[in-house]
């Protein structure tokens, strides 16, 4: 795909995600060599959000592999567009198309650039990997044996707080890559170079290799047992991040919960139940008060002074705020709306997505060509008043919701005090549990009481 093309794909990437999640946050982009064949692994947890997100954050771009069946959907232009190449798969009619994806993929690499595929061949809810399937190692050993030397392969974790909705935070975390060359040496010492010519039918080295791709995928993604363990380790990590006294509209970094909440997952078992009883105590007392962990953390004498740059701000930004929403109801409400049908999260990421993807921009122009089509300078000011105060509109909304939920909690807290010196105690208890389990990487002692 031409430099051009990939540069706008790139710039339209980023502007989607831009207007989709609120925060993107990212670890390990030093991994991404400047030059050089890589084959990108990730995880296959957002549906087409996941290709966006890869694209807009990874300062190369891949051509991904994409399952031909898509070629048959309203997704046909955006593929196009990425150079996206199609893999065939037997549940969806046979395999025999596949000489050409992998012959295109090597073609790629050969002339030094990226693939991205999503090796578990298929969208998932679950909160860990799916069996991972050996395209990606046959890709790759199949290159190296056509002559494409230094192949990298990168495992990429994508990590969501909210798939399905709009303005939530994602995290790209970047593994080390494995050195394709390297590890066949020091894994097959003798069977090339030589007589024996490594290639693609190998079946042991390609069963090796998907191996190792797993692990090291498995490092970087989601890797919890099922939703439960999932949603009790990040609660648990949430309350022993949250240091006392803190903000009552603080939350973690999207990065630091699911680190600490997968190291608790990893946990032996003993440290692991002890989390999840010290956790349901904790919760039980919560309940039992009425109370959540944000009031119990909170300060009130700290927190009831007036942010006077952050209000003064919003206020400033209320007819902005008007003007987004009135320019955006009809794309919002379509997203919205597209979200409501009973699907799977993974499906519901992928609709609304495409649906915002292409109702927003769609809107904007019949704004520019109806509306304000006699206005000085109309592209500008479709600019301004879509987009621009569209994310006024969203940073406003949000501060609106950080300060209710500071005040509810500081209610909480008032309502409570009788029961305060118990109910820290137990969180207390919880932090603890939450350390021993992390080992020496556990949470900050402003967590404890």
């Amino acid at each position: 795909m031409g430099s051009l093309r990939g540069v706008f794909v790139r710039v339209l990437a980023r502007l989607a995600t831009l207007g989709w999640f609120r925060t993107v946050e990212h670890t390990g982009l030093e991994h991404v060599t400047d030059d050089g064949p890589m084959l990108v692994v990730a995880n296959h947890g957002g549906g087409f959000v996941d290709p966006a997100l890869l694209a807009a954050t990874l300062p190369r771009f891949p051509r991904f592999l994409a399952m031909a069946t898509l070629w048959k959907t309203p997704a046909r232009p955006f593929l196009w567009l990425a150079g996206a190449i199609p893999v065939y798969r037997s549940v969806d009619g046979g395999t025999q198309g596949n000489l050409h994806t992998f012959a295109a993929c090597h073609d790629v690499l050969a002339d030094g650039g990226v693939i991205g595929i999503f090796p578990e061949g298929q969208a998932s809810d679950e909160p860990h990997l799916l069996p991972v399937k050996t395209g990606a190692a046959r890709i790759a050993i199949g290159a190296r044996a056509r002559g494409t030397q230094g192949l990298k392969i990168l495992p990429v974790g994508l990590i969501y707080e909210d798939k399905a909705k709009a303005r939530a935070a994602a995290y790209v975390r970047v593994g080390p890559p494995l050195a394709l060359d390297r590890w066949i040496e020091e894994a097959f010492p003798g069977r090339s170079p030589g007589g024996h010519v490594i290639d693609d039918d190998d079946h042991e080295v390609v069963h090796a290799l998907t191996k190792q791709i797993r692990a090291r995928l498995a490092s970087v993604a989601l890797n919890f047992d099922d939703a439960a363990q999932s949603a009790a380790m990040v609660r648990a990590a949430e309350v022993a991040l949250r240091p006392l006294d803190s903000d009552p509209g603080w939350t973690p970094s999207l990065d630091d919960r699911e680190d600490l909440a997968g190291r608790l997952a990893a946990a032996p078992v003993d440290q692991e139940r002890s989390v999840v009883e010290a956790a349901a105590a904790y919760t039980r007392a919560l309940e039992a008060n009425a109370v959540t962990d944000r009031g119990v953390a909170a300060d009130p004498s700290s927190h009831r002074r007036i942010h006077l740059f952050g209000d003064l701000l919003a206020l400033a930004l209320i007819p902005l705020a008007v003007a987004g929403a009135v320019f955006n109801v009809v794309p919002a409400s379509l997203t919205r709306a597209a979200g409501r049908p009973s699907m799977a999260p993974v499906t519901r990421a992928t609709v609304k997505f495409l649906v915002a993807f292409v109702a927003f921009p769609a809107t904007w122009v019949v704004w520019r060509y109806t509306a304000i089509a006699d206005e000085p300078h109309p592209w500008l000011l479709t600019a301004f008043l879509g987009p621009a105060c569209g994310l006024a509109g969203s940073w406003l909304i949000r501060r609106v919701e950080r300060g209710y939920r500071a005040r509810l909690s500081l209610r909480e807290l008032a309502g409570v005090q009788a029961s305060l010196t118990s109910l820290r105690a137990r969180r207390a208890a919880l932090v603890d549990a939450v350390e021993r389990a992390a080992g020496d990487q556990g949470p900050s002692e402003a967590a404890r009481s």
